[in-house]
């Protein structure tokens, strides 16, 4: 039998739409611009998980470090853009433009879904007398400049740290800020006296609070987290500081709207799965699925935030 070159080209133009429509046809790679065991691994690593049965491929993890992410974060965002090679960021993208430190910020890459928070907090040495936002302020305000908090200058736990203590009232004038990277070295600090406050992952803190050598002044979420028993959020002290590590799945730029639909109809499916969100949970993990016109608006929003903090803190290169 004959065809027609007709026929041959109808063909050929179905092949061709069949294609389109298997994405995904092989692994996707997810770039976590961190070391593995960190809280942006595990909770990439996790989530990976979830999204087995919800697409048709395997999602492997990349760890890519160095520079704060930003060697992983231009990875991606040079990729080809055909939805094989996605990142997995936090706020920390954003804060590296808001401080001067980067170029680029979320609106470099196409956004996928948003998925995972991480719970963070604000916790004080089992010794310091700190066990409440309350007790806190009146410590400070009776002895200003005698208490202190570690964090990654300009990165996330800094910017933390700020919109609690802003949020609780708190100048910052009168709680010392000593720069001190990495949640075990400010654990290892407030615990061994030499510093009051540390911000940091709830998982990373829950297991010395329940060892009794630190405290838990407040979650800063919306809702507690379980595994601090009846440890309050900030919010519920009267400082409505709501700063979780939200993690956002992006992809390059000029990724087809196609391939970004299915990936973000995974991911979502995947956040929304009761098997998923107990997984997530045992690592102080909740989801806040959003895609879209609803992601893009929570990511300006949170970008505002990070550059009004940035730009009342004075924390850009100029006035650094």
């Amino acid at each position: 039998m004959k065809f027609s070159s007709y026929a041959l080209a109808a063909a050929v133009s179905a092949l061709a739409a069949t294609s389109a429509l298997a994405f995904p046809d092989k692994p996707i790679e997810l770039v976590v611009p961190f070391s593995p065991g960190g809280g942006s691994d595990v909770s990439a690593r996790v989530f990976a998980q979830c999204l087995e049965g919800q697409i048709d491929q395997k999602v492997l993890i990349k760890n890519i470090e160095g520079a704060r992410g930003k060697i992983g974060e231009v990875e991606v965002r040079d990729a080809r853009p055909d939805g094989y090679k996605l990142l997995w960021a936090h706020q920390g993208m954003d804060m590296g433009l808001a401080t001067g430190r980067s170029d680029y910020n979320y609106t470099a890459f196409k956004p996928v879904a948003s998925t995972v928070a991480m719970n963070y907090g604000i916790f004080a040495g089992a010794n310091s007398g700190i066990d409440g936002v309350e007790s806190l302020k009146s410590k400070v305000s009776e002895n200003p400049g005698s208490y202190t908090i570690g964090t990654a200058l300009n990165g996330f736990s800094h910017f933390a740290a700020l919109d609690f203590l802003e949020q609780a009232g708190v100048s910052v004038d009168d709680v010392r800020t000593i720069p001190m990277s990495g949640d075990k070295n400010r654990i290892v600090a407030a615990i061994q006296g030499n510093l009051t406050l540390v911000p940091t992952a709830v998982g990373a803190a829950a297991p010395y609070v329940d060892s009794g050598d630190m405290k838990p002044v407040a979650v800063l979420s919306a809702d507690r987290d379980p595994r601090l028993g009846d440890a309050q959020t900030g919010q519920e002290q009267g400082a409505d500081s709501q700063f979780a590590m939200y993690f956002t799945t992006y992809a390059p730029k000029d990724t087809p709207q196609e391939a970004i639909d299915t990936l973000a109809d995974a991911w979502i499916a995947a956040a929304e799965d009761p098997a998923c969100q107990e997984k997530l949970g045992k690592q102080s993990m909740t989801v806040v699925p959003a895609k879209g016109t609803e992601l893009d608006d929570v990511l300006a929003k949170r970008y505002a935030r990070i550059e009004e903090l940035a730009d009342k803190f004075n924390l850009t290169s100029e006035g650094n």
